[in-house]
This record gives C-alpha cells, structure tokens and sequence, in this order.
C-alpha cells in the first residue's frame, strides 16, 4: 500500500471499478430493484449489492416474493416492499437508530438496518412506539434504613 493510501490494490479495483450501477447509491440501488420487471436486470441489482456486501440470506430469497421477515436488512426490505410511505426515526443512543416504515398494509421498524418487528396496519391503531415505555421500579427487597 503506497504511503497516505488508505486502500489496498484489491479495495482500489473496487472502488476505481466502472459500471453502470457502480456509482449509484446502495439506498437507491436496493429501492429501484423493487420495479425491476426482467431477471436479467435483477441479478445485475443484486451482484452489485452483494459486492458492496449490503445482503443477507433473507434478502436473495424474499424480495421477489415481496415478503419481510424478522432480521432481514433493511435493504431487503426496501426491495420487497419499495419505499415506504412514510418512515420516523430515533437516535436510541450513539450509533444506533430505530426507524419506524409505514405501508399500506405493514408497520415495519428497523433498528441499526436490521428489521427487528412486523407489525400488521390496522385501521384505528397506532404504530409501534420509538421510544419504549419505562417499567415501573419496584421497591429494593430489603427495608430502608
């Protein structure tokens, strides 16, 4: 590695790589794959998201079924689905974000890119809450002083 570099030869051939889809975005990369219509053109989708190692088991089997499961990226969820209607999200501590995705039929919240609960859309009921409720502290075992 040449003194200032912060690549190897190999990481250089990745990132210095030319294609049609080598510079598009991953985000824009896993929503477009939602429209595709060929199976051609999917895996060109898909080989370029797994060099940029964006995906899971999960998301090479689900996508084209247009289902979500728990544990599946965040990725794979934008390929099954597409764009959601509406996502809210919150800093849970440093690093980490939960993310709540509305559509039409699924509330779906993510946390760090990972899907953690699927909740059915239900007319009339509200969707999951970013921040959890506070259990109530009990009272320490031993008598005070």
């Amino acid at each position: 590695m040449p003194p200032g570099s912060n690549s190897t030869p190999a990481g250089e051939r990745i990132i210095e790589r030319q294609g049609e889809l080598s510079k598009s975005g991953t985000l824009e990369l896993c929503v477009d794959y939602h429209d595709l219509k060929t199976e051609e053109r999917r895996q060109v989708y898909i080989k370029e998201l797994d060099l940029r190692s964006q995906l899971s088991e999960q998301d090479h089997e689900l996508p084209n079924l247009h289902k979500v499961s728990n544990s599946m990226t965040m990725c794979g969820m934008y390929m099954s689905k597409g764009k959601p209607l509406a996502e809210k999200s919150r800093q849970l501590r440093p690093l980490t974000f939960k993310t709540v995705h509305v559509y039409e039929d699924l509330y779906i919240t993510t946390q760090s890119g990972m899907i953690t609960a699927i909740h059915e859309r239900k007319e009339g009921e509200m969707p999951p809450a970013l921040v959890p409720k506070k259990p109530k502290v009990q009272a320490p075992p031993v008598a005070p002083k």
